[in-house]
This record gives C-alpha cells, structure tokens and sequence, in this order.
C-alpha cells in the first residue's frame, strides 16, 4: 500500500461514517460469497459490529480495540481485538474462551488486495503484543475469507463442516503472535 494510508483509533464524531463502513463492506461481502439473499444474518452482522464498536468506545478500547485504516479520511479498512465471541466458544466447546480474537477485519471493496489488512494485522499484533497478549484466535464462515486465512495462517485448527448448512463450513484459526 502506498502513502496516505493512516491507522487510527476510531472518535466518537465518526460513528456515523464508520456504521456506513460496515454497511457498505458487510453488504458487499455477503453478495460476493453469495449469500446476499439473507437479509437477517447481514441486519445481524451490522448490528453485531456497531455493538463491537460502541464497546470500544465505552472502554476506551480495554474491553475491545478497534484501529481504522484510512485515506484522505475515507475508511478504508478495520480490525479489532477483545475477548473470544460465543460462536467461537461453541465451536471449540469452551477450548479458546479465555483467549482473545481479532475480528471485524474489513476492507472496502476498492481497496481490497492491496495489503491494506496486512497492514492492519501487523499493526493490531504488535498492539496486543505491547499489553502481553502472544496467541489469539480468528474464525470466519465467509468463503473467500476462508481462503484468504489459510493462505495466511495454514490449516484452520477447527473445521467445522456444513455449520451454516449443506456445503457452508464454519472455521477457527489459533495464531501466536
């Protein structure tokens, strides 16, 4: 990625352009794995993530820890960290409760494959390394996401097959940093 690109920490005054953010790339996500005809799951993703967001607000990025990717103040990217998600929890029957996940790694459509989120995970991993955090864990139902951790990270340390359906597999990743 060139110049111009900035990592911050979200403000409050952003909320509204960060929630369009999510909008936008959940949106899109959801359409480019093909399942953009389930309008509850992505009304539940976006809700999902401005919960996410308003919890690292509240804490004051203690309990979760959001950096933003951005351009000339366009969004052009997200990552968090905080506490393992129960969807995490059930699939690995309660094994990585006690670990932390990073999540909401999302890219805008445009800027996608120019190492915008290697540039999110290196700088999120070197945060949580700074307050003593070595592993954390990732997990994703969306194909290509799928794809793109493997090549990442290898072989998802759970797999857990058809969990959202015939052919729609669910996997959980544990990385140290």
């Amino acid at each position: 990625m060139g110049d111009g690109l900035d990592l911050i920490r979200p403000l409050e005054p952003m909320k509204k352009d960060i929630e369009a953010f999510f909008d936008l790339v959940i949106d899109d996500t959801f359409l480019r794995n093909g399942i953009g005809h389930l309008e509850a799951a992505i009304a539940e993703e976006k809700e999902d993530k401005r919960k996410t967001l308003m919890e690292d607000f509240i804490s004051q990025g203690q309990k979760r820890y959001f950096l933003l990717a951005v351009i000339e103040d366009i969004i052009v990217g997200t990552i968090e960290f905080g506490p393992s998600n129960d969807l995490i929890d059930e699939c690995t029957n309660g094994e990585l409760k006690a670990w932390y996940e990073v999540g909401t790694v999302y890219v805008h459509p445009d800027y996608q494959k120019k190492g915008v989120s290697k540039l999110l995970y290196k700088a999120i991993e070197e945060i949580m390394k700074s307050r003593g955090i070595e592993r954390y864990c990732l997990d994703s139902g969306y194909p290509i996401a799928q794809k793109i951790w493997t090549k990442r990270f290898g072989k998802p340390d759970y797999h857990l097959k058809d969990f959202w359906g015939p052919g729609s597999d669910h996997m959980v990743w544990k990385v140290t940093i």
